[in-house]
């Protein structure tokens, strides 16, 4: 069942962007491990598909799927004369005659699978669709290296929407330690009107995800603290994982 809560965050596609597209070294590094594992790719909740044009201008052949209408139809406006596919679908439950030699999720898109249920789902969906020996390869946040504590409204930070205005960005959070789910309110200030969104985030620790994945038949090839390839230690911010089909 969709967290259509889960979807919020997701209306305004061409200010997302604004929002959260600096990190370039990321989908350079996608890029790396699509170079290193030759074949069709598959970018699962690929959102306003930036890092998929990205692989998709290097020449990389790649499908890109997402639950949110919105995010898509941005994703298919940027990409107009690339060779990249679009499909809206629950990453859970997709199914596709292609095969993939690699399948990632990015964005820590792997923290909006909620459950036992729903992470056990996306990875049959990845496990049924890559290649013999195909590489699966997707970040999530560490609660080791994280804050996970209750905290009142603060000021996140700033960004400068299509219309060149700063926007202040503030929330609050609220951790649910026994669902290991994070609850984040994110209240947009333009100075002449607010938004209000809310998401949800599962924070899986490194030793529930290892038990996890090798459970639904992958192995850990490497693990890494960010995108520059930094080994990673329990307290990094982040587990960048690189794994394997059996």
């Amino acid at each position: 069942m969709i967290d259509h809560n889960n979807l919020e965050e997701y209306r305004d596609p061409m200010n997302y962007d604004l929002e959260f597209g600096g990190e370039t070294n990321k989908h350079d590094f996608y890029l790396e491990m699509a170079k290193s594992n030759p074949g069709k790719v598959l970018d699962l909740a690929c959102g306003t598909g930036m890092t998929t044009i990205h692989l998709a201008r290097a020449g990389i052949d790649i499908t890109g799927v997402d639950i949110a209408t919105s995010m898509l139809a941005y994703a298919r406006v940027k990409a107009e004369g690339l060779p990249v596919e679009f499909i809206e679908a629950d990453a859970r439950t997709f199914e596709s005659d292609h095969r993939y030699a690699m399948i990632y999720l990015t964005g820590n898109a792997f923290q909006a699978f909620l459950s036992d249920e729903d992470q056990k789902a996306l990875l049959h969906t990845v496990h049924e669709l890559l290649e013999p020996g195909g590489l699966f390869v997707f970040e999530t946040r560490n609660p080791e290296g994280c804050d996970l504590s209750d905290e009142g409204e603060e000021v996140w930070g700033t960004f400068v929407d299509i219309e060149g205005v700063t926007v202040k960005v503030s929330g609050t959070q609220t951790y649910d330690a026994a669902t290991q789910v994070m609850h984040w309110f994110t209240i947009r200030d333009w100075g002449y009107k607010q938004t209000n969104s809310r998401i949800a985030c599962r924070f899986t620790d490194n030793a529930t995800l290892h038990n996890l994945l090798t459970s639904q038949n992958f192995t850990i090839e490497h693990q890494y603290a960010d995108w520059d390839k930094t080994p990673f230690t329990p307290l990094a911010a982040s587990i960048v994982s690189v794994c394997r089909k059996n």
